[in-house]
């Protein structure tokens, strides 16, 4: 008798992988570490990580597409090989180089290889549950943010007993190693697997498509623009507030191991939001989801303003977990609007505006606290765009009337 496949083994192989390329929401711990380190201006520094974000979408594009065609394993490899190649290659940067150099080796190389992982990583977990995509998507998701609570505290140790170019070569080297490992055990279920698995089940507040929309139509209606429009603007005060959560920590009266626990924090609550939002979506509606998480931004955005202590880790963490929710939720509303079989291109697309976004506001936030002296502004401008994301959703709420209908 045939031995009925397994998706133990191939899905923890994911998720490790996942957890391993996670650094990329880890910069608010080298940040200070890495400004006098290389004596870079703490402006300058700041936009490594915005960079790096960018890459990472242009990576998940492109990832994507190399992904349909050459199969999640040999995508994997090429992902974890550029990210951890990156990585390594930043820490041959000396003190007083060109921070551009960083760029190119962290941001580019480091972020690009993030990005290709994560689409191919991402569409290997939800291929073995495609009768729960939104539980697929859950895990994966949260395994990537939830690199953040692994290797905090990790790094923040090392930081205290070595520079940081030799913190990043070992961790380069580990990630490396142990991302290819995983890879190994990387594969794609077989028909007869995915024939025993239950049909899923339709989601009560769910739009179902008339049919499959490719991206050369899915560009030319409303509900693609407000989905890239929501994703550029809502992203864009935890795209600002990421990279500062513990120097911010520091300078609103909590202890150096104190503001590294809040930047672990944000991880758990991260991964919690994305769990717990895209089931709520399934239930409440995807727009009324997204509004209401919108609304917690916009008074967490307010009270970062001026809130110090443990008041200030409790914001955060509340701001995290509301950032967390549109990750899980935004690739269900592109596949509730054109269909599942392009939702890969349609989304990967839509999510090239999270990189622009994380480069133009925190250009904008250096500029703001360069001029002043204070994050006021920063804070200010994430209630904003919060604010204009609402207005999006409430536009994709009428079209999704309009196709309710015609359904």
């Amino acid at each position: 008798m045939k031995k009925t496949q397994s998706p133990v083994l191939p899905i923890i192989a994911a998720l490790v992988a996942m957890l391993c390329v996670g650094v990329i929401y880890l910069w608010s711990v080298l940040r200070n570490a890495t400004a006098q380190f290389y004596g870079w201006e703490p402006g300058s520094v700041n936009l490594i990580a915005s960079i790096m974000l960018f890459a990472f979408c242009v990576g998940n594009f492109g990832g994507g597409a190399l992904n349909d065609r050459f199969g999640p394993k040999k995508i994997s490899f090429l992902g974890v090989i550029l990210f951890g190649v990156g990585i390594f290659l930043s820490s041959c940067v000396k003190p007083g180089s060109s921070i551009w150099l960083f760029y190119l080796t962290y941001s580019v190389i480091g972020g690009i290889g993030v990005g290709v992982s994560y689409g191919a990583l991402l569409s290997c977990v939800q291929k073995w549950f495609p009768h729960r995509r939104g539980f697929a998507t859950g895990i994966a998701t949260a395994a990537f943010g939830l690199g953040t609570v692994a290797f905090s505290p990790i790094i923040g140790t090392m930081l205290n007993s070595m520079t940081v170019s030799a913190t990043l070569r070992i961790l380069s080297l580990v990630f490396l190693v142990v991302g290819l490992i995983a890879c190994c055990f990387i594969q794609l279920p077989t028909e007869e697997y995915l024939a025993t698995l239950p049909k899923p089940a339709p989601k009560k507040n769910a739009i179902v498509a008339t049919r499959e929309i490719p991206l050369k139509e899915a560009i030319r209606t409303v509900p693609f623009w407000c989905i890239l429009l929501t994703i550029f603007f809502y992203n864009a005060t935890w795209n600002m507030l990421n990279p500062i959560i513990r120097p911010l920590g520091e300078e609103r009266g909590l202890a150096p191991a104190l503001a590294l626990t809040c930047v672990s924090l944000t991880g758990v609550f991260n991964a919690a939001g994305r769990f717990s939002m895209s089931a709520l979506s399934d239930k409440l509606g995807r727009m009324e989801t997204n509004v209401l998480l919108c609304c917690i931004t916009i008074v967490c955005a307010l009270l970062l303003m001026f809130v110090r202590s443990y008041v200030y880790i409790i914001i955060v963490v509340i701001t995290a977990f509301a950032f967390g929710g549109p990750s899980a939720i935004n690739p269900a509303t592109t596949t509730d609007f054109f269909g599942a079989k392009y939702t890969g291109t349609n989304y990967g697309v839509a999510m090239l505006s999270l990189g622009f976004s994380s480069i133009i506001f925190n250009a904008i936030s250096n500029a703001l606290v360069k001029s002043t002296g204070k994050y006021y502004m920063t804070f200010v401008m994430g209630a904003i765009t919060a604010a204009i994301t609402i207005a999006l959703q409430l536009i994709m709420k009428k079209y999704k009337k309009k196709m309710d209908t015609a359904a």
